[in-house]
């Protein structure tokens, strides 16, 4: 769950953010911050769990790699042309 949340959080940013060069950091900032700030609220219910916030920065990270990887995919992608014999 905090893997996924990080993830969101973050992707949610960074769509927020894309056009400002930095938004990778907003964006894994935003997922940490969100992190912290659950464990913090943790402290007096179930404590404060270190793999918690780990599994949350980690989705943070993640979710950008991915992003990274299929922007690139896509830019790097040949056109495909479609030749017809019928304008030869």
């Amino acid at each position: 769950m905090h893997f996924s949340a990080g993830a969101t959080i973050s992707g949610l940013t960074y769509e927020l953010t894309k056009k400002d060069k930095n938004a990778v950091i907003y964006s894994i900032a935003a997922g940490t911050i969100a992190g912290i700030a659950k464990e913090t609220y943790d402290i007096n219910r179930t404590g404060f769990d270190n793999k918690d916030l780990a599994y949350t920065i980690i989705g943070s990270i993640t979710i950008n790699i991915l992003r990274d990887a299929i922007t690139k995919a896509k830019t790097h992608r040949k056109p495909k042309i479609f030749h017809s014999k019928m304008y030869e």
